[in-house]
């Protein structure tokens, strides 16, 4: 009886979560630069430049989560990858979900951003469809402080995530999500049915002027110094794990 209910207030708990506010890939991509100018003007106690310089790809992810007992939870965001020219490709929409069971309870959002450290991660996001395994994809709590002393080594996991909050990045492990590609937002912003390698891979009839926005900002980011300073520790401010 008490677990019928329980199940029962989750569920009704999950039709309470507001409508995302990145409901289109437009939108995701306007978030995504917001967050990047923010990046762009932190200091300090954030992602080490010289990491997000060497990264191959970049995700940026909105999540939407309700709980009370139940817990349930869903977002949006993009992914977009250096090519071998060491330009950005164009965006590809995806979508998150996740449950958990916890005493817990309320209506919140955060973003996410995740760093794609190797070719093996952003083949993962290549994908069409759901990903391997949110395991895979929930990456490791990136270093955080100023940039890496030189000659150290600036990467050691195949995905770094953060959280991002009030102009502040700290590192987590984005854990119990599943993610998958975004088809229908994709054909809905570039006007055709493309996979996500497709539209990793440049072809796009037309570039929508979101996009040129998106590379912009990211061209920005990376003309700009290392700030030189010491080694982040593996207890860096910041430096947390999520389970939710």
């Amino acid at each position: 009886m008490h677990k019928t209910l329980a199940v029962t207030l989750g569920l009704f708990l999950v039709t309470l979560v507001p409508a995302p506010a990145a409901s289109t890939l437009a939108e995701s991509i306007d978030k995504t630069i917001e967050i990047l100018h923010q990046y762009g003007e932190s200091q300090g106690d954030s992602i080490p430049r010289n990491v997000f310089h060497e990264c191959k790809g970049l995700v940026i992810l909105s999540i939407y989560k309700a709980a009370f007992i139940i817990g349930a939870s869903g977002g949006e965001g993009l992914v977009v990858m250096r090519t071998a020219d060491g330009k950005w490709s164009p965006p590809s929409a995806i979508s998150a979900a996740g449950a958990g069971v916890g005493f817990q309870a309320g209506v919140s959002n955060q973003d996410f951003v995740m760093l794609l450290n190797t070719e093996e991660a952003v083949r993962q996001f290549e994908q069409k469809g759901n990903y391997t395994s949110s395991a895979e994809c929930e990456g490791t709590a990136g270093p955080v402080g100023r940039e890496l002393s030189a000659g150290v080594a600036t990467v050691n996991a195949p995905i770094y995530t953060y959280s991002f909050s009030k102009g502040l990045f700290g590192g987590v492990s984005l854990s119990g999500r599943g993610l998958a590609s975004a088809d229908d937002t994709n054909e809905n912003f570039y006007g055709e049915r493309l996979n996500p390698r497709e539209i990793l891979a440049g072809k796009i009839k037309k570039t929508p002027e979101a996009v040129k926005q998106l590379w912009k900002a990211l061209e920005e980011l990376d003309k700009k110094p290392k700030i030189e300073g010491k080694t982040p520790s593996k207890n860096a401010k910041g430096s947390t794990k999520t389970t939710n």
